[in-house]
């Protein structure tokens, strides 16, 4: 206590001489509070998560329960633009299936499901540039059936083969054989779909590739940036086949006869 006042009353002749008040002395050396920090956890999510995967993986953290944030983003609040370009949202098991960025987000625990989905949602919208837009209406797409041609593009390839892929997909889309098939449609019904849904099958006329024509009735997984823009920017190519084998090799083919071809050397029996 002693040492205090007296070092109180040196601060205070050195103060008074310099024209400081009191007030401003005891400012000075008052002690600092300490401050407590609300903890937060970091989550990454990778290109190719479904919403179902994603609402897991946000359980799994303690940022909020998996049921409560599908909940949320089959509901979503708030103004987005691009929510509107979802013509068809009674016909997707996750209408925002294809919209939830993957990326690394910091969260607090225990959070609102829908500030969540917001931090998701707003990333998107800031990841998508206006050239990426105005390239999918040369295309003539919208930007949200491009989002369904990179979900099936993430599913398929690696970063390398993606434009390969890609250019397999339009030239399907843009000729007479009408039908992507591509089994990782299939694959999204019965492991994405089927837990939360009693009978699918309304949706297997909706999203199974080989018997509906054209693109499926939404995104089937969460794609990333490379998968966008293998959409937007397919390589161009003849082939209207391709198939990997075992160890992630692609093969691509022209004709059928080749694809067959293909699949009888490259495809473990």
């Amino acid at each position: 206590m002693k040492k205090f006042i007296c070092t109180f009353l040196v601060l205070l002749l050195i103060f008074t001489f310099f024209g400081c008040s009191a007030a401003e002395i005891k400012n000075t050396i008052r002690p600092t509070q300490p401050t407590t920090a609300i903890p937060t956890v970091r989550v990454t999510f990778r290109e190719g998560l479904t919403i179902s995967e994603t609402a897991k993986l946000l359980e799994e953290n303690g940022v909020c329960l998996a049921d409560d944030f599908i909940i949320a983003a089959n509901a979503p609040q708030g103004e987005y633009e691009f929510l509107y370009g979802i013509e068809n949202p009674q016909e997707r098991p996750f209408p925002l299936e294809g919209y939830i960025f993957p990326d690394t987000y910091e969260f607090y625990y225990d959070m609102d499901p829908q500030v969540v989905l917001d931090k998701f949602l707003k990333n998107y919208e800031s990841k998508i540039k206006p050239e990426y837009i105005e390239r999918a209406d040369e295309l003539g797409y919208t930007m949200d059936e491009i989002l369904r041609i990179a979900s099936i593009i993430q599913e398929e390839a690696v970063d390398s083969e993606m434009k390969k892929v890609s250019s397999v997909l339009h030239n399907r889309l843009n000729s007479s054989y009408g039908k992507l098939e591509c089994d990782v449609t299939i694959f999204y019904l019965n492991e994405s779909v089927a837990p939360y849904v009693e009978d699918i099958s309304a949706y297997s006329e909706l999203y199974n590739a080989y018997k509906r024509k054209g693109l499926p009735a939404g995104p089937i997984t969460n794609v990333g940036v490379a998968a966008i823009e293998a959409a937007l920017y397919p390589e161009d190519t003849d082939y209207y086949f391709f198939l990997t084998d075992s160890d992630m090799n692609f093969y691509y083919a022209v004709t059928w006869k080749e694809h067959s071809a293909n699949v009888d050397k490259y495809i473990d029996k």
